[in-house]
């Protein structure tokens, strides 16, 4: 097959779940003797049509730029959404999927893409599928979450949209993010410091006096503008020919706003190994527990704090690897610690020292590749119902699975505290289970998928 791959672009300049999916994913495509290729959103330089350069190749994986696509937000919200929405001619699509001509596009991603790319693959009877990384497109911030925090069921209105991005990048953040200047110093110390600036800066919450006159103020000014936005996207969303679900989370949250065709597919990556040991448990020594995420509400890390300190004096211990460690967060030693951003080259050693590993996402994650890393230690999850990893454990024999409430969270986690044996039965029944996560087996699967639909 020639399939064609629209990302955000490939590492260095991109990381994170979605890019290391994808670009595994098509390595081993590659490996499977399939013709694979990628296009990615890249300069804006504000002037002249769009266009699409040929890169330098990336370990033989042919790389194509747009160059003047649509603005790419990531994490950071849309503050101007006409920004987001704008016509351009199909000329150059057109010229570009007779040179690349695949037989199936494989988006990872709407953001940067106009709707006219997606046309023009229908109009060349091009088979397209998507894979629900996220919901950009249906929430402009990305992870269903509104401004207090909450999950949004505000499925309609544009109104909670025009208070959540209030604060969403600058045009020109954006502008300078996708420069070629950028590129080269997103990793340096300078730009890292002002990201984490940036990013627990809009990690406040808006106090309730603020948001009330948000709402007064944006009403009727923009919430027809993000109504007008999502519209746009759910037409793109409308010409997709199969979703790919990476789990029944996010099928779930999609079919409540469109009528979808596709299946659920749990994803992995090439680094996803057998390291499956049986592990000891001593009830005497302090429960080592580990966080690995951002200090953010929306993962749910305050969720997690909050269960724990009812247990304060009790026997255990939480270590947190992630983004703004200790922000905003009592460091008492007996019970925290904080070891700032983890590398994936340490995970090995991380979870040698972890007896549970908790993800309390409060937002619908629509997978949790971390939680795949810890079972393929042999490593006990703890999960929140809205974790889309949730579909390859089976509650209370390969994981625990909880109700996103405090108590009940404080309840299981005592409970491990007081009978270790709980862990000891898990560790022994996720070395028993079949290990099904390699990206081979996961690409013979999308292959089929591809072709069959099923």
């Amino acid at each position: 097959m020639n399939i064609l791959h629209v990302t955000l672009g490939i590492p260095p300049f991109r990381s994170g779940g979605l890019t290391k999916y994808s670009v595994d994913l098509m390595l081993e495509q590659q490996r499977q003797s399939h013709t694979v290729s990628l296009v990615y959103p890249g300069h804006i330089y504000g002037v002249g049509g769009v266009r699409i350069t040929e890169n330098n190749s990336y370990k033989n994986i042919g790389v194509y730029e747009i160059i003047n696509p649509l603005p790419v937000p990531l994490l950071g919200g849309i503050k101007e959404p006409s920004r987001y929405i704008r016509t351009v001619n199909k000329r150059t699509y057109k010229t570009f999927f007779n040179e690349v001509k695949p037989d199936s596009i494989h988006i990872h991603t709407f953001q940067g893409v106009h709707k006219e790319f997606i046309e023009v693959a229908k109009e060349f009877n091009i088979q397209i599928i998507y894979t629900t990384h996220d919901y950009f497109g249906i929430c402009p911030k990305v992870n269903l979450m509104d401004h207090l925090g909450n999950i949004c069921y505000d499925y309609n209105s544009g109104v909670k949209c025009a208070t959540c991005n209030v604060n969403g990048y600058s045009m020109f953040k954006i502008f300078v993010m996708q420069s070629e200047l950028y590129r080269f110093l997103k990793d340096s110390s300078i730009v890292r410091k002002i990201r984490q600036r940036e990013k627990s800066k809009n990690n406040l919450v808006l106090s309730v006096n603020k948001s009330v006159a948000v709402h007064a103020e944006m009403k009727n000014i923009h919430a027809n503008k993000y109504i007008d936005l999502r519209k746009y996207y759910i037409e793109m969303f409308s010409l997709i020919d199969l979703f790919h679900f990476n789990s029944r989370t996010a099928k779930s949250e999609f079919e409540k706003y469109l009528n979808v065709r596709g299946q659920v597919i749990p994803i992995t990556h090439s680094d996803i190994h057998d390291s499956r040991v049986l592990r000891q448990y001593d009830k005497n020594k302090p429960l080592q527990i580990a966080y690995l995420g951002p200090v953010d509400r929306y993962k749910g890390f305050y969720f997690v704090q909050n269960a724990l300190n009812e247990l304060k004096g009790g026997n255990w211990h939480l270590h947190v690897y992630g983004d703004l460690a200790k922000a905003d967060v009592d460091n008492d030693p007996n019970h925290y610690t904080f070891h700032d951003r983890y590398r994936y080259d340490q995970l090995s050693s991380i979870f040698k020292h972890t007896d549970l590993l908790i993800i309390p996402s409060i937002w619908k994650e629509t997978f949790g590749f971390i939680g795949l890393e810890a079972l393929a230690h042999g490593v006990p999850i703890m999960i929140s119902e809205h974790v889309g990893l949730q579909d390859v454990i089976t509650h209370g024999e390969t994981g625990i699975v909880f109700k996103a409430e405090e108590s009940e969270l404080r309840e299981q986690i005592a409970a491990i505290i007081k009978d270790r044996e709980i862990l000891e039965k898990i560790n022994k029944n996720i070395l028993q289970s079949e290990f099904v996560f390699s990206m081979e087996q996961h690409t013979n699967r999308m292959i089929e998928f591809y072709k069959t639909g099923v």
